[in-house]
């Protein structure tokens, strides 16, 4: 009897085809999780517009925050500390402009910014 067998043809045109569709994949993946980012980054981008409104509507001024009280003060965590920190934070006054730039990644260096009416400009390019 003749045993049944892959030959290594079949194999090779296998593992052509999983080497194909892996490199498709894969940017797939990596695309996704930085819009990921950047939708987290946007959404943080607006709490701390909306508290330094707040803030600015009880004292009648912005501040920048630099430290962990500032930050407080705003009534916010500071948003440039943690373990998943992929993002950094910067808050300037007058006119207000809240920026956040990419910190590692395919696309460090990126950055998007708020003003103090909610505009996003930036040079993110997802």
């Amino acid at each position: 009897m003749k045993k049944k067998a892959f030959t290594l043809i079949e194999l090779m045109l296998t593992v052509m085809i999983i080497a194909i569709l892996v490199s498709i994949a894969i940017p797939n993946y990596i695309n996704t999780v930085e819009r990921a980012r950047a939708r987290e980054a946007r959404a943080t981008l607006e709490s701390i517009r909306a508290a330094e409104q707040s803030y600015a509507a009880e004292r009648r001024d912005f501040i920048a925050p630099t430290n962990d009280a500032e930050w407080n003060a705003i009534g916010l965590e500071n948003p440039n500390t943690g373990t998943n920190a992929s993002w950094s934070y910067t808050v300037t006054t007058g006119p207000l402009n809240i920026q956040a730039s990419r910190l590692t990644g395919p696309y460090a260096l990126q950055t998007i910014s708020l003003d103090e009416n909610g505009v996003e400009a930036g040079t993110w390019g997802l």
